[in-house]
């Protein structure tokens, strides 16, 4: 039986290779952790996660450049520090955001390409939404999008809990399918790290 650091370095390679399983695999191993050290930087949670997002992005377009020989935590970790620190660069260039910082308040400090990203990944993931049939996307947006329990979408939709979570199933499996039809790897790679499949 293949030990968990030779099935880690499996996912790795077939990530190389442009293996969107692998890619969701490697993901959910690393995501947490690096999460949690990208706010040890930032000390802003929503800012944090929009780096996560851009970290695995870059992860995925710059694959070709992943050195098997070298460690691969390394490499992640680098270029999230990089996107963490030129965050804080950002902020410290204004006084205000500085002060709001170290009060550990939500900043808002996009530039125009990561503001774009962001619009366009919305228009990405609402397009896909929109073809499921409407109970599914009701359900679907309810738990996946606005964070709402099973038990609050259902009373919600005056469903049972069961039938939404059958609902649920079965928008994650069309969405899977829709995207896996859809030429754009890139697509399946948003939905996975906005833990939305």
């Amino acid at each position: 039986m293949p030990s968990d650091l030779s099935m880690l370095n499996t996912q790795i390679l077939g990530l190389i290779n442009g293996d969107v399983r692998a890619f969701e695999q490697v993901y959910k191993h690393f995501s947490k952790p690096l999460l949690r050290h990208i706010h040890s930087i930032t000390k802003d949670e929503e800012q944090s996660f929009d780096i996560l997002q851009m970290t695995f992005i870059k992860i995925w377009h710059n694959r070709q450049e992943i050195d098997q020989e070298k460690s691969f935590q390394a490499f992640l970790y680098q270029i999230a520090n990089n996107l963490s620190i030129d965050y804080l660069r950002k902020v410290a260039k204004d006084l205000k955001k500085q002060e709001e910082l170290w009060n550990n308040s939500i900043i808002h400090s996009l530039s125009v390409e990561e503001e774009y990203i962001i619009k366009e990944k919305k228009k990405i993931i609402e397009a896909v939404i929109d073809q499921l049939p409407q109970q599914q996307q009701r359900v679907f947006r309810l738990i996946k999008m606005e964070g709402h329990s099973y038990a609050e979408a259902a009373e919600i939709l005056q469903l049972s809990p069961a039938t939404v979570s059958n609902h649920l199933t079965a928008a994650v499996k069309s969405v899977r399918e829709i995207l896996t039809n859809n030429s754009n790897q890139l697509f399946f790679i948003l939905f996975i790290i906005n833990g939305l499949i």
